[in-house]
């Protein structure tokens, strides 16, 4: 029953681009392009809205793992192997928390996608999905590659995207202005031309 009301809810606000056309295969061509984008946005939005609520948490992870990362690069510069493998180290450790609170970050993003699927299950029930050297196939296979797509190519575009690019200002604002130093760095140190100290004049 809970699902049914849902589905009921989402219905205006998805069967409109499936009816958009009179060709059956173009509407459902569009449908799929604006369930894609109503799913995309919403887990977009989400991701914000989880960050800026832990932001504090997300801002600590990220300035420890540069600042520790940075560090080590700087020992090495300097030869100096006992502070690098303790700074390498609390660097990996702070590399490895932040790549999973980004994971689970990214997955709060992705609650609305069931629904969706559980939306075509129920508008198109006697509808057959025939995929040719497959047969038939459910709502999800016809789905998720658009979805997939979609969310790829709006990766590229966010930075243009005027809303969603003042996220991102924020979010760099949040996590500090150092930026995290490369390897490359620490050649171009060594490979910097040395400039001798200016002999005095000789009376």
């Amino acid at each position: 029953m809970t699902g049914t009301v849902v589905y009921e809810f989402l219905d205006p606000w998805l069967i409109w681009a499936f009816r958009s056309s009179d060709n059956p295969y173009v509407g459902f061509a569009i449908g799929l392009f604006w369930a894609s984008v109503v799913a995309t946005i919403i887990g977009e939005l989400c991701i914000a809205g989880v960050y800026f609520l832990n932001r504090k948490h997300f801002a600590d992870l990220n300035k420890n793992m540069v600042s520790h990362h940075n560090l080590s690069i700087k020992a090495l510069r300097l030869k100096d192997k006992v502070s690098w493998k303790a700074c390498n180290s609390i660097a990996n450790e702070a590399f490895g928390k932040n790549f999973f609170s980004h994971i689970a970050l990214f997955a709060s993003s992705l609650w609305i996608v069931p629904f969706i699927i559980g939306w075509m299950s129920y508008r198109f029930t006697d509808v057959e999905f025939i995929v040719p050297f497959i047969g038939e196939v459910g709502p999800a296979f016809v789905f998720l590659p658009a979805y997939i797509l979609f969310r790829v190519l709006f990766a590229k575009a966010k930075p243009w995207i005027p809303f969603f690019k003042f996220i991102q200002r924020k979010i760099k604002e949040n996590e500090g202005e150092e930026d995290m130093m490369s390897y490359m760095d620490l050649a171009k140190k060594e490979d910097a031309p040395k400039v001798s100290a200016p002999q005095p004049e000789s009376s």
